[in-house]
């Protein structure tokens, strides 16, 4: 049986839905960040439809004041790239895979950060004693800390590269090492042949 409740939840809520059918324990949470949520701006497959869908009064900051969102919609199951893609859905911090995502990027990021000696208030990590591991913080969207995490990646492809150019050896000792496999790598020079002596025609 499927239940639908409209109802005004605090002051910034226009209506909610929810179905009851599908509610479970876990779910995963999107934003409609581009429009209201309405008919056709939302994923709805017989898989995974949604099992709550909440439209606020107007555009309304969310996650930590780190978006602004026209509605929320909640999942059993999470979205794909390309559901996410097309319908212009942004995934809530607070979903299990954002999470272990973005720990994941808090560590490249944090220690980046500590690499760069970056001050408090510019950081977007903290470190977290008592587990030995750094931790996002509040005020840091998932997206800014994947570009983030992105770019220390690039740098340090980078100084790598620089490293393997630098480690290279002179061109005169690159160019003996060369001609040195080369005379390894050649083939033995062919047997001698039995021919006869010409002095006795």
């Amino acid at each position: 049986m499927v239940l639908v409740y409209f109802a005004a939840i605090c002051s910034r809520t226009a209506w909610v839905f929810v179905n009851t059918s599908r509610l479970t324990n876990g779910s995963y949470k999107y934003y409609s960040t581009q429009r209201p949520v309405d008919i056709g701006t939302f994923p709805n497959g017989k898989e995974n439809p949604p099992i709550r869908i909440e439209n606020y009064e107007g555009r309304i900051w969310v996650e930590h004041d780190t978006r602004l969102a026209w509605g929320e919609l909640a999942y059993a199951q999470p979205l794909t790239e390309k559901e996410l893609y097309n319908y212009e859905l942004k995934p809530s911090r607070d979903n299990p895979d954002m999470r272990r995502l973005m720990d994941t990027q808090a560590q490249v990021v944090g220690k980046w950060e500590d690499e760069g000696c970056i001050p408090d208030g510019k950081r977007l990590t903290w470190f977290y004693p008592d587990f030995g591991c750094y931790v996002v913080k509040e005020f840091v969207s998932p997206e800014r800390l994947a570009e983030c995490a992105r770019g220390v990646e690039l740098q340090q492809e980078a100084a790598g590269r620089k490293r393997a150019r630098q480690e290279k050896p002179p061109i005169a000792a690159q160019l003996r090492e060369a001609g040195k496999l080369a005379g390894e790598r050649q083939a033995p020079a062919a047997p001698k042949r039995n021919t006869p002596d010409r002095g006795d025609r």
